[in-house]
């Protein structure tokens, strides 16, 4: 090969390593949810979880937590619109996990990272069922 052929295969393959990376990095920067208050959702400690109806990433959250055995309340948008403005929700899906204190440990936009969720649940002492 030619050392301009060399040059430009060079040049492709770190411009296509540089897009993946850009890809990867877009993918796993979740946005930062503003602060909450926690509002009336019934027992604590528990796992809050904030869904629409319309939102595709909200079932993979639910299904997530139906996986890792555990419980939630779901508070959908078109079901309970005045949870959202208690709470100030702007995004779905949005886990918060509540201690026995009604103290906020974790609140999560996306689905959530196991390895977050599960610390947060713990921390939490919420029985898995």
């Amino acid at each position: 090969m030619s050392d301009a052929v060399v040059r430009l295969v060079f040049v492709v393959a770190v411009i296509a390593a540089a897009l993946m990376i850009a890809a990867i990095a877009t993918r796993v920067k979740k946005p930062v949810h503003p602060a909450i208050t926690v509002g009336d959702v019934g027992d604590r400690p528990g796992v809050v979880l904030f869904t629409s109806t319309d939102c595709g990433t909200c079932k993979e959250a639910i299904a997530l937590l139906e996986s890792e055995s555990i419980p939630f309340r779901e508070v959908t948008y078109d079901l309970e619109p005045h949870r959202f403005d208690t709470w100030t929700v702007f995004a779905v899906p949005l886990t918060v996990v509540i201690d026995a204190e009604g103290e906020i440990l974790q609140t999560m936009t996306g689905v959530p990272a196991l390895r977050k969720l599960r610390r947060a649940v713990a921390a939490a002492r919420i029985a898995r069922s």
